[in-house]
């Protein structure tokens, strides 16, 4: 069976509507379980918390810090390589569950897309070492 990849989709004229709803609700990119800080930063405030799982199209977050959905962040992930965080320029908050919510990747260095590709396939730790002093690196 081939692997796919986020580019491969299912043409939607062979689903019947049942079928497309179905489809819909499935990943179509591996998602990674993580536990690594995240700092946010909205128009009006700025939040921490913690990245649950990530892709490359976006990530699940908890947070004490209430965010709405349609709102945009940017964002700065302390992954857990030696290197600076993992910089979004641009993410949209596109759902909230209490103190989760999903973020779509729009905006992102290309150096950091690289970075995150390299996440999602298991080539970086997914997390940090107790102790570290890597939150401080996170600033705006």
């Amino acid at each position: 069976m081939p692997k796919e990849n986020c580019a491969t989709l299912c043409p939607s004229n062979r689903l019947s509507e049942k079928g497309s709803i179905a489809m819909a609700k499935l990943r179509y990119c591996k998602r990674v379980h993580t536990h690594f800080p995240v700092v946010f930063a909205g128009e009006a405030y700025v939040g921490e918390g913690t990245v649950l799982n990530v892709s490359v199209p976006g990530c699940a977050v908890h947070s004490r810090k209430r965010v709405q959905p349609g709102s945009y962040l940017e964002m700065r992930m302390l992954v857990p390589d030696t290197t600076p965080p993992l910089r979004v320029g641009l993410a949209k908050v596109r759902w909230c569950e209490g103190r989760r919510f999903g973020v779509e990747f729009i905006q992102m260095p290309g150096e950091d897309q690289v970075r995150l590709g390299r996440l999602v396939k298991n080539e970086i730790p997914l997390a940090l070492p107790p102790h570290s002093s890597a939150r401080q690196e996170a600033q705006f």
